[in-house]
């Protein structure tokens, strides 16, 4: 004779719906239905039944990676055998619940009654793919309350948090460290008219740089000092100035004879004439600022895990 839990795996049927919004803190779980016979196709009313369920997605290499659970549940059924209840795989799946494509197991005792791929319909559908796995966002709330399914970016390593590891296959351990930074396109674009712009690879950082560029003279010129000369007093010894003999017709030896010009003393006297100049500057302008940056707003950056 079948056993009931033979009988279950042939009439139970359940619908499993997602209602998975990505712009919502939590999940509202997955809800399950069936109905419970017995071998006798009997419904099984008002029964207690003990439903363990496994939610899981395959990898690479087509082997299971637990999401939620094994855990057990209990039902009970109503007076027409059926049950219902509600999976609560916790906030923290979500992320690889949307990412992956999850299977529901359901078993009784060590009987396997469903082992079913998990369905969205079209607004869980459009919601997951509109926020991936990897979008960046700004945000303008704390840095300790980021929303459920998405983390800093401030280069925490995203080792051990659950649902990651999608994100680290695309960034590494760390989540990218964007504080104090802006986000630019990657690859190059050469805009008509304009230089080529290059930007980094993606998930690399550029460093900060100037155009090489030149500055006209500018309008930094010492001033003319027109046709000029400069004043300026020297010490004459005017005790020891000699004049030369005046009668040289003795054929004798001829001396300069010490001529009494008063005392010693200063003297004005004038340089010469220096003509029509310019002087030529040297030197830096003043230094200004720590960066070149256009006004910006402060938010935090967050990304998806």
């Amino acid at each position: 004779m079948k056993t009931k839990n033979l009988f279950l795996t042939v009439v139970l049927l359940f619908i499993a719906t997602l209602n998975y919004a990505q712009t919502s803190a939590e999940a509202s779980g997955i809800a399950i239905q069936g109905i419970a016979r017995d071998a006798n196709n009997t419904a099984r009313i008002e029964t207690q039944i003990i439903l363990t369920y496994e939610l899981y997605y395959k990898d690479a290499s087509n082997l299971a990676v637990p999401i939620a659970g094994p855990e057990d549940i209990t039902v009970t059924t109503d007076n027409f055998g059926v049950f219902s209840f509600v999976l609560e795989p916790g906030a923290a799946n979500n992320a690889k619940i949307a990412n992956q494509q999850a299977y529901l197991k359901i078993s009784e005792g060590s009987t396997t009654i469903s082992d079913e791929k998990l369905n969205h319909v079209p607004y869980a559908i459009a919601a997951n793919n509109g926020v991936p796995t990897g979008s960046i966002m700004p945000w303008v709330g704390p840095a300790n309350a980021v929303p459920t399914g998405w983390v800093l970016c401030n280069n925490q390593s995203l080792t051990g948090i659950v649902g990651s590891d999608n994100l680290i296959a695309l960034v590494g351990n760390n989540a990218p460290d964007l504080r104090g930074m802006f986000l630019r396109g990657a690859g190059t674009n050469a805009v008509s008219g304009y230089t080529t712009n290059s930007g980094p690879d993606v998930n690399m950082r550029q460093q900060d740089d100037n155009l090489s560029h030149n500055h006209g003279a500018g309008n930094i010129t010492a001033n003319n000092a027109g046709v000029h000369s400069h004043s300026t007093t020297i010490w004459i010894d005017k005790a020891t100035t000699y004049v030369a003999p005046t009668n040289n017709t003795d054929g004798g030896t001829e001396y300069y004879t010490p001529t009494s010009l008063g005392n010693d003393g200063f003297d004005n006297k004038t340089s010469s004439n220096t003509g029509t100049h310019d002087h030529t500057t040297t030197g830096n302008t003043t230094s200004v600022g720590t960066e070149s940056r256009p006004v910006n707003y402060g938010v935090h950056y967050i990304i998806k895990l």
